[in-house]
């Protein structure tokens, strides 16, 4: 009688496929791709002086990245603004 034989284990001395690898890191890098594009619009949002500041303080603080100042928000509130092509005042 013989017993059955188990599938043998892989070799961890082996090299990886280079294809597999490959395959992989261009997976990787696609995931990465789509996470930066992610946080990029969290960033852009946390600086968007057009939302609450109170909620864009605390996404930025959640996500660990630097809040949002007041200032940006003041001015985006109606302060006067000179005109894009207004000339200097003079004295």
């Amino acid at each position: 009688m013989t017993t059955p034989t188990a599938p043998a284990e892989p070799n961890p001395m082996r090299r990886p496929d280079p294809l597999r690898l490959a395959t992989d890191l261009h997976s990787a890098e696609d995931e990465l791709r789509k996470v930066r594009g992610k946080l990029r619009e969290a960033v852009d949002f946390v600086h968007d002086p057009a939302y609450d500041l109170a909620a864009r303080q605390a996404l930025a603080r959640r996500m660990g990245i630097p809040e949002p100042s007041h200032t940006l928000t003041a001015l985006a509130a109606g302060a006067p603004q000179p005109a894009p092509n207004a000339a200097p005042a003079t004295r």
